[in-house]
């Protein structure tokens, strides 16, 4: 296990570093302390590695939106859900650098690799799916499609959330933050 746990985090921070097409099993092996033979008793290839962070990745991020929402699903009051969410995606943003670098290839790598494809869209239906409960449990009452709008929520959280790691004003992107909690709240708490 410990070897594993080696292997992977080497590979990380090399796609990260270098990215993946710029990566080698020989590099990641070297960076574990590890032989490219005992590489090869864990992983097919580099790919096969990749499908293994994107695994662990997903599984985090899963866990990371049922928290949030069970957290959010508590709040009534609109000024106490949009601080929550505003801290949230502050500590989100401000380590999420390292990730943006690891997934710069993943649309291209996808293209070539059915695991990844298969990884990354699976994720996406797990987060929509959590997001979905989320609306349903809060608005019970309430007669909307919510895969809908739980999807249009993801859709924009996920690309504004790149766009806001491109800002580098600090007033700017501040305001940029801001203006994103207000349209996340305006699609889950004003229905």
């Amino acid at each position: 296990m410990k070897t594993e746990k080696k292997l992977l985090c080497a590979a990380y921070s090399l796609f990260v570093n270098k990215g993946y097409y710029n990566t080698n099993t020989k590099e990641i092996a070297r960076l574990a302390g590890v032989s490219i033979g005992n590489f090869y008793n864990y992983y097919q290839d580099k790919g096969e590695i990749y499908c293994a962070l994107l695994e662990e990745y997903s599984i985090n991020s899963c866990k990371a939106m049922q928290d949030l929402t069970d957290q959010l699903t508590a709040l009534e009051n609109r000024n106490a859900y949009k601080e929550y969410l505003s801290s949230i995606l502050h500590r989100l943003l401000d380590c999420d650098s390292d990730r943006n670098k690891f997934f710069v290839d993943a649309v291209v790598i996808a293209k070539e690799n059915i695991c990844v494809q298969s990884i990354i869209s699976e994720t996406e239906e797990k987060l929509i799916s959590i997001l979905e409960s989320f609306l349903k449990k809060r608005y019970y009452n309430r007669k909307v499609n919510f895969y809908i709008r739980a999807r249009m929520i993801y859709v924009l959280t996920d690309q504004l959330a790149k766009d806001i790691l491109s800002v580098d004003i600090g007033q700017q992107r501040e305001d940029y933050i801001q203006l994103f909690v207000d349209e996340i709240i305006h699609l889950s708490f004003e229905l």
